[in-house]
């Protein structure tokens, strides 16, 4: 049974770092350390929003802004669903990175049934 929980919880950290997209704080290797993020909205659009993050060295997100070049959903409300989304986000911690460090961030929308 333990390994099964062990095996569930690796599964799963990889399916979030896997909407972590690239960025400098990504290739030092920091990672996502929010428990159980969500890259995935749900609402009434279809699509996806590109963001990128600015860490400091206490893994906090100190800054966010869009990337319209890969970014589908171009309403502003819907966006800022992705915003506020990802200033809950922490990673990584440690005076060994650089002071700030950035890294992008893909959320999914998907439509919601009814």
């Amino acid at each position: 049974m333990k390994i099964l929980l062990v095996l569930f919880f690796f599964l799963n950290i990889e399916s979030f770092n896997s909407q972590v997209l690239s960025g400098n704080a990504l290739d030092a290797g920091r990672v996502c350390t929010t428990l159980n993020p969500n890259f995935v909205i749900k609402g009434k659009t279809e699509g996806k929003v590109i963001v990128e993050l600015a860490i400091n060295w206490d893994g906090k997100v100190t800054g966010v802004k869009v990337i319209s070049d890969g970014t589908s959903v171009k309403s502003t409300p819907f966006q800022m669903y992705a915003i506020n989304a990802s200033k809950k986000l922490t990673f990584t911690a440690g005076t060994k990175y650089d002071k700030f460090q950035q890294v992008r961030v893909q959320y999914t929308y998907q439509k919601e049934t009814i």
